[in-house]
């Protein structure tokens, strides 16, 4: 995998339980893996190390992954769940890693969630940042120009009763508000800021909620440091000219509904209270915060493959494009925002 993904260095386990859990394995199977992780981790010269967070003084917190402890050696630090999903080396080094380097102020990420707003207001607010956003990328606007992003839209939830639902259904293009952790990229500076003492509160809130959703915290704290919106990227790149498996509308609905979904999120999501618990969970960071931003930019946001169904919907079609469709990579808009091959921008 090191060899076929160009600029990884290192593979970082954070291990949240006792070291002792891999030391006194007894299923063989298992016990064959956990002595090949030890001994990888003992290995100076092996590329993979195991990050044992209560040795470094932390708990069991899904926030470790974001510690500055963990001292990544690069500036992109590139995250997947332990249960996946697990995406191809096109999306993640040849697209994703791309478009992180033109974008290294923001997070980046292939598995996006949206919200939905319930109040006319807030309606109006994040349809008006969305297009003045795509306005923005459509011109090709160097991401270190002086040019003035959307406005956050605000959240008044004391005053005015505003609520938003959390959409579960779906991993759109646009208009996407958090990235699920699985396929994001991050500059490692953030991590610094994510741990900062003034979070504190937040962050044992997030540990100590049921649905523990760091995702939220992390995706809506980086947007509001660097005042936009995620990036996103497609999950699936199409290795053939003719494979667009989920061409049409209708087959991409049931495809981003299926995939990914692992047993043991689906569990999670069965689990009576569960999506309620979600919805309180983004209502209260958005009371914290205070705000949200305007909504994710699909990889195909300016280019011919932008689909808009109506004023408040778009996708992008194919739903798995070649890479000669990815504008950022085919002197397309945002090709030219930095070198493509920065040697400082190693994952």
């Amino acid at each position: 995998m090191m060899d076929g993904w160009p600029g990884m260095s290192e593979i970082i386990i954070v291990w949240n339980s006792p070291r002792t859990t891999l030391t006194t394995v007894t299923k063989e199977k298992e016990r064959i893996y956990a002595t090949k992780l030890l001994a990888w981790n003992e290995d100076p010269s092996h590329p993979l190390r195991i990050f044992f967070s209560l040795e470094e003084g932390l708990t069991n917190n899904l926030l470790n992954r974001y510690h500055p402890k963990l001292r990544p050696k690069n500036q992109a630090v590139m995250y997947f769940d332990d249960d996946g999903p697990f995406f191809s080396k096109e999306a993640m080094v040849d697209v994703g890693l791309e478009l992180w380097r033109r974008n290294s102020n923001v997070q980046v990420g292939a598995w996006p969630r949206n919200i939905r707003y319930l109040s006319s207001r807030m309606k109006d607010a994040g349809k008006k940042g969305l297009k003045e956003s795509i306005d923005i990328v459509a011109k090709d606007v160097q991401g270190d120009s002086d040019i003035s992003y959307p406005s956050f839209t605000p959240f008044c939830r004391n005053i005015t009763q505003d609520h938003v639902e959390y959409n579960r259904d779906s991993f759109p293009d646009f208009n996407a508000h958090i990235l699920l952790p699985s396929g994001s990229i991050l500059h490692r500076n953030f991590l610094c800021f994510i741990w900062h003492p003034a979070f504190k509160e937040l962050r044992e809130w997030v540990a100590h909620h049921k649905t523990m959703p760091d995702d939220m915290m992390v995706s809506m704290l980086v947007s509001h440091l660097s005042g936009k919106a995620p990036r996103t990227f497609p999950r699936e790149i199409s290795t053939t000219a003719n494979d667009h498996s989920a061409d049409n509308s209708t087959e991409r609905g049931i495809n981003t509904q299926v995939l990914d979904q692992s047993r043991r999120r689906l569990g999670l999501w069965n689990k009576k209270g569960w999506f309620d618990m979600r919805v309180e969970a983004i209502n209260s960071l958005l009371g914290y915060f205070g705000s949200m931003h305007y909504g994710s930019l699909g990889w195909c946001a300016g280019t011919i493959y932008s689909q808009d169904h109506d004023e408040n919907h778009s996708e992008c079609i194919p739903a798995t494009p070649t890479l000669n469709m990815i504008p950022w990579l085919s002197e397309g808009i945002g090709s030219n925002h930095c070198p493509p091959r920065d040697a400082t921008h190693d994952i």
